[in-house]
């Protein structure tokens, strides 16, 4: 095992972690309600002591003019929000304040001392204007009411704030009159200048904007959309024109095609096309009667029958078609005429002529199109350069209307002015006589000092707590004393906690109370009597014994861990003697060794005996059942034996020896000769012996006792004993013994990750 060497031990820096800040306030609460009481005491004082100043206020009324303004306008164009900085400025004119506080005798001392310029930047700084209806973040409300402001001044003589505060107002009233007056003769000299030069400029911008547009005919912006109907126009005419042309190229080959069919066979084709005049098949029986005749002439003598009949019925056919068409259908030495190859040719005429028509009108129609697409394409930059003149042409029109209206207003204003008819200001409120002191305003002086005591308060806390760092995590065992830490015991009252809460809220997983008349409960509750998890009644049993109530809970693993460790330290199967101590008294040293020494005995089944050698706070008799009569003191100075001054554990083979009933100091008993022989005695009976001794800190007994053990655990509580105590107490012992560190009533918040891995198995169900 390592042993403690201070030479090499270096400080360990403040962690810095924000839950440190709860646990400093908790240990340092208070220094931070000294503070806070020390800073609200000075605050209070000051209210008393610091001189009373008063406040008097005036409010003046901006008027609308008295001719309404659809009528004319004034000169100061703007709302009073637009002006308030302005009239800061006014009401703070050098050349006013100078008079007033030469007509008052303000501040005699400042204008002794240092001269009237600082009288009169002191009453410039004691002077206010502000917005009536002023937000807390600087907006404005309340202005659909009226437009007002206030004009205050604060002294120490309430008569004084008073006067001073009249005067500034009328002295203001007055002198912005005269500034009024004299703005609305310049601005009307202005504006008159101003409206000869803005005529002049649009006139030559007009003269310009006509002859743009003069030499753009038909391509102006307003144009475009006229000759985009028109292209849509002419599109969809060339459109409709290439069909009709196509149909009448159809038409016209289709009665082509028809008139050759028609000469070729003899036999019309009407649905070639469609709606022609039908042929007499009269004429179809003629052209037959003929052929028939030649073939029968050629063959036969004209007395032939055949030849006699088919003369007498073409004979007949022409009498039918002379019946029908007149003798004109038939002229000697010709032809008969054929209506439907007549009408097929005047089709064909006609489809032609139209044909032709449409492709003259095509062509036309494509020449416009092409003359209209090239005004379109050059549309956007006339467009852009017009609108260029346009734009500068109504900028200097706007300007120049703008102009003629405010010269007129400016005109009218100037008379309204000189006749006390314009806008202007008037006392609404009279100055106040202030009766409760402004300054100091108590209220806020409070509050800062309750929250300046508090940053104070927290700050000296925080320093505190820096210069005497305390042990708080494993973390700190570790860097301060190196890697020396047994184990990590948490506060008991987490698992008491934790307890009472599940009996109020069972769950499936936890340890939940059966009621009683099941005759059973489960797990630890069933060896923690019900009445201690009632936070109102009394505790009839020892909660320091945590082990025995509650062998399954956090805090006894962590026991477990620790007596593991120091049963891994025994060499050979001897007995160890192991000296439980701590630096200072309250650290936990007594609860350590009943706990630790019942696990040794109940878990590991080690003979384990509970030597005391407190004999300034000996152990409490409450953890055994039977006290032994004789102790440790007994067999120092008298011939006891040995058994007679030990008491059992009923359930565990653990034995605790008391201190006795002996009167000696304790250094002086430990000095004698007997203590080696009863320890002797005691490693033979015993596997391990914890010896339970006073603190190092003030008492000088562990620096006897370190001759004979073989082993030091020292108890450290957290959030308690600062790293300088610990260090001194270890380097004044001037040994070089093995020792170890418990970390012992630990938080929740300061507990490793791994100590919430354990598994809180419960006990099988036990009968009641």
């Amino acid at each position: 095992m390592t042993t403690f060497d201070a030479e090499r031990q270096i400080e360990q820096p403040h962690s810095g972690l924000p839950r440190d800040f709860l646990s400093v306030a908790r240990h340092q609460k208070w220094v931070i309600v000294a503070c806070i009481l020390l800073s609200v005491v000075a605050a209070a004082t000051y209210c008393l002591i610091a001189t009373k100043l008063y406040r008097s206020e005036t409010m003046i009324l901006v008027e609308d003019q008295k001719i309404p303004e659809n009528y004319v306008k004034g000169v100061d164009e703007g709302n009073l929000e637009q002006r308030i900085f302005v009239i800061q400025k006014q009401v703070r004119s050098r050349a006013v304040l100078t008079d007033i506080v030469n007509e008052f005798h303000l501040y005699p001392d400042l204008m002794e001392k240092e001269g009237p310029e600082a009288a009169v930047s002191a009453l410039a700084n004691g002077i206010m204007v502000e917005m009536v209806g002023k937000g807390p973040r600087g907006n404005f409300v309340g202005r659909s009411s009226l437009d007002a402001f206030t004009v205050s001044f604060i002294h120490e003589s309430p008569r004084t704030a008073m006067e001073v505060t009249a005067r500034v107002a009328t002295r203001f009233i007055e002198q912005n009159l005269k500034t009024r007056e004299q703005t609305a003769e310049g601005t009307t000299e202005f504006f008159d200048e101003e409206v000869l030069r803005a005529k002049a400029e649009l006139e030559r911008k007009e003269n310009e904007i006509s002859q743009f547009k003069s030499l753009h005919v038909g391509k102006l912006p307003q144009q475009i959309e006229s000759n985009l109907r028109a292209l849509d126009r002419l599109q969809g005419d060339l459109k409709a024109s290439t069909e009709s042309s196509q149909r009448l190229s159809d038409r016209l080959a289709l009665v082509e095609n028809a008139i050759r069919d028609y000469q070729r066979s003899g036999t019309p084709n009407l649905s070639l096309v469609p709606g022609s005049v039908e042929p007499d098949p009269l004429f179809r029986r003629l052209k037959e009667l003929r052929e028939k005749l030649v073939k029968l002439q050629a063959e036969f003598w004209d007395t032939y029958p055949d030849v006699v009949l088919t003369r007498d019925e073409m004979q007949d056919v022409q009498r039918k078609l002379t019946e029908v068409y007149g003798p004109d259908i038939l002229k000697p030495g010709e032809k008969p005429i054929d209506p439907y190859l007549q009408d097929l040719r005047r089709q064909q005429t006609e489809a032609k002529s139209e044909w032709e028509l449409q492709n003259r009108r095509q062509l036309g129609l494509q020449t416009e199109k092409r003359e209209l697409e090239r005004r379109i394409e050059k549309a956007p930059q006339i467009e852009q350069d017009l609108l260029i003149l346009e734009r500068d042409y109504d900028n200097m029109k706007t300007n120049y209307r703008s102009l003629l209206e405010k010269r007129l207003n400016a005109r009218v204003a100037e008379n309204l002015e000189k006749r006390q008819k314009g806008a202007q200001f008037r006392i609404l409120d009279p100055a106040s006589f202030p009766r409760v002191p402004e300054s100091p305003n108590e209220r806020r002086i409070m509050v800062f000092g309750l929250l300046f005591g508090c940053a104070l308060g927290a700050g000296l806390a925080l320093i505190r707590e820096l210069s005497t760092p305390q042990f708080r995590r494993p973390e700190d065992i570790e860097h301060i004393l190196g890697p020396q830490l047994l184990a990590v015991i948490p506060d008991f009252a987490i698992e008491y906690n934790r307890l009472r809460w599940q009996r109020y809220f069972p769950t499936a997983r936890s340890a939940a109370i059966v009621p009683a008349e099941q005759g059973a409960v489960v797990g630890d509750l069933a060896l923690i009597p019900s009445a201690h998890l009632n936070p109102r009644s009394p505790q009839p049993w020892n909660d320091d014994f945590i082990v025995k109530w509650m062998p399954h809970s956090l805090v006894a693993e962590q026991y477990r861990v620790a007596a593991t460790r120091l049963a891994l330290q025994k060499s050979n199967g001897d007995s160890t003697i192991v000296a439980v101590t701590s630096a200072v008294k309250g650290e936990g040293k007594t609860t350590t060794v009943i706990n630790l020494g019942y696990t040794l005995a109940r878990d590991l089944g080690l003979r384990t005996l509970l030597l005391d050698c407190d004999f300034a706070v000996p152990m409490p008799d409450r953890y055994v059942d039977t006290v032994a009569k004789w102790g440790l003191a007994d067999c120092l100075t008298r011939d006891i034996p040995l058994e007679s001054c030990f008491s059992e554990f009923a359930d565990v083979p653990c034995w605790v020896m008391p201190v006795g009933n002996s009167e000696v100091s304790i250094n002086e008993l430990l000095k004698t000769e007997r203590l080696p022989s009863i320890l002797a005695q005691l490693r033979e009976r015993f596997d391990i012996i914890l010896v339970n001794t006073p603190p190092i800190f003030p008492l000088a007994t562990m620096n006897v006792l370190t001759n004979y053990i073989d082993h030091l655990v020292l108890v450290v509580r957290a959030n308690s004993t600062p790293h300088q105590v610990v260090r001194r107490a270890l380097k004044s012992l001037g040994t070089h013994v093995p020792f170890q560190v418990l970390l012992n009533r630990v938080g929740s918040d300061a507990l490793p990750s791994y100590v919430y891995g354990h598994s809180y198995t419960r006990a099988k169900v036990q009968s009641t």
